[in-house]
């Protein structure tokens, strides 16, 4: 099995996938050069952001056609890994289309799927119960709880609940999880994840998705290794 995997960010996906995938498959490899592709291998790559992965995927098609002709590994899946942000997942799939369509090439041997992180990829690490703790200090934070408990409730539901001072969704769940962390004095930021690439922290959210069907798009990802590469 071998998987080129474009994501959309710069910093944290490129390191918490890295480091997943290490935990979940460490049988697969990951190769700095797509064309180095051979067995149990994957290439990922880290399009900066929208709307340019989508011009990325059309790129990435071609250039997975042109591996899987020329040489003797081969992708079987070219896997696509992005924010919704204020976006439906309908959206980001029509964006693709139109995308692949100007670029004048479809995929021919191997299998597109999109991945889409609802509304962020903090809005997955929100969904660890054990980091979370009850009786917070912080009194930003617990405005925040009160407002919206994400132990006791769906993280990716938490839509357009964000203060005024906060222009995205994805904003104000990014400073939601750091606030859940200071509570247990562990630092985070979008270029150092640390926290979130360990196991067990890893284990928490697998724990959530199965117990509560919660955080169902980061499910979608896990369930996809599980079947394909565990």
């Amino acid at each position: 099995m071998n998987l080129y995997i474009i994501v959309e960010g710069k910093a944290t996906e490129p390191i918490v996938y890295t480091a997943w995938l290490k935990i979940l498959a460490p049988q697969m490899t990951k190769i700095e050069n797509a064309w180095e592709v051979a067995e149990n291998n994957y290439y990922l790559f880290s399009s900066q952001g929208i709307p340019s992965i989508y011009k990325h995927v059309a790129n990435a098609i071609v250039d997975v056609n042109s591996i899987n002709e020329g040489n003797k590994g081969k992708y079987d899946y070219l896997l696509v890994c992005l924010d919704t942000e204020e976006e439906t997942r309908e959206y980001i799939e029509d964006q693709i289309s139109k995308a692949v369509k100007e670029n004048g090439e479809e995929l021919k041997d191997a299998k597109l799927l999109v991945f889409e992180q609802k509304v962020c990829m903090e809005t997955w690490f929100l969904g660890n119960r054990k980091v979370f703790k009850a009786n917070a200090q912080d009194e930003v934070l617990l405005s925040y709880i009160s407002e919206y408990n994400v132990r006791d409730l769906n993280p990716e539901d938490m839509n357009n609940l964000r203060p005024e001072s906060y222009s995205t969704n994805a904003k104000f769940h990014l400073d939601y999880l750091k606030r859940m962390f200071r509570e247990r004095n562990i630092r985070y930021s979008k270029s150092k994840p640390d926290e979130v690439c360990k196991e067990p922290f890893l284990e928490q959210l697998i724990s959530r998705y199965q117990d509560t069907n919660d955080i169902e798009t980061f499910g979608s990802w896990y369930e996809f290794i599980k079947h394909n590469l565990v």
